[in-house]
C-alpha cells in the first residue's frame, strides 16, 4: 500500500451475510466451502496480476495439469510473487491444513484439541484480537466461530489486494533481437 494511502473498509454486508449462511451447515462442509472460498479469490488475485494463458482452453499453469493447479501452489506462488504477506500465506496454508482434514475424516469436528491449535494459530497470524476484536465476539467466540471469522478476514484481505494489484508491467530483455552474428 502506498505511503500515507488508508483504506476505510468495513467487514459487513451482503457479502457477509450470503457467506455466513454458507458457513451454517455441518462443520465439515464449513471448513471445505471456507478453503474452496479462499482457493477461488486466491486464483482470481493471481489471474487479475498474471500476464493471460496463450489460450484460454490449454492454461498450461492453471489448467487441469498445470503448476497452479492447486490451493498450496497457489498460496506459494502468490507468496512469491509478493501478492500476499508471509502471515496471509500461512494462514491460507491453515486453512488448506483444516481443508484436508475435514475432507478425510467422516467425523469431524472444530472441538478436538488439534483443530483449536490451529484456529488458534490463524487468529494469532492475523492479529484479530489486535486488529479486529469484534470478530471474536459472539457469535464468533467458538472455534468454528473464530475459523469463519478468520476466514471473512482472509477473503477481505484477497479482495482488497485483487482491488489493488494491476497486471504485471515488467518486460523482458529482448537479448534476441539485438543478437548479431559477426562470423568470419
Amino acid at each position: 500500500m502506498p505511503e500515507g494511502k488508508k483504506f476505510a473498509y468495513t467487514i459487513g454486508g451482503k457479502w457477509l451475510e450470503d457467506l455466513n449462511r454458507e458457513f451454517a451447515g455441518s462443520e465439515r462442509g464449513c471448513a471445505v466451502l471456507a478453503a474452496a472460498v479462499l482457493d477461488e479469490r486466491l486464483l482470481a488475485l493471481l489471474k487479475k496480476y498474471l500476464l493471460p494463458a496463450k489460450s484460454k482452453k490449454d492454461d498450461k499453469l492453471f489448467g487441469a495439469s498445470g503448476a497452479a493447479n492447486s490451493f498450496s501452489s497457489r498460496i506459494e506462488l502468490a507468496r512469491r510473487l509478493n501478492l500476499i504477506s508471509k502471515n496471509c500465506a500461512d494462514a491460507l496454508d491453515q486453512i488448506r491444513t483444516i481443508r484436508n482434514i475435514a475432507a478425510h475424516s467422516s467425523n469431524f469436528s472444530f472441538d478436538t484439541d488439534k483443530l483449536k491449535d490451529i484456529v488458534s494459530g490463524i487468529v494469532q497470524l492475523l492479529e484479530l484480537q489486535k486488529r479486529l476484536p469484534v470478530l471474536l465476539e459472539p457469535p464468533y467466540d467458538s472455534i468454528r466461530g473464530r475459523f469463519t471469522a478468520s476466514t471473512f478476514m482472509l477473503v477481505c484481505v484477497l479482495e482488497i489486494e485483487c482491488g489493488e494489484v494491476s497486471q504485471t508491467n515488467n518486460h523482458p530483455v529482448n537479448v534476441i533481437d539485438g543478437l548479431k552474428y559477426s562470423g568470419t
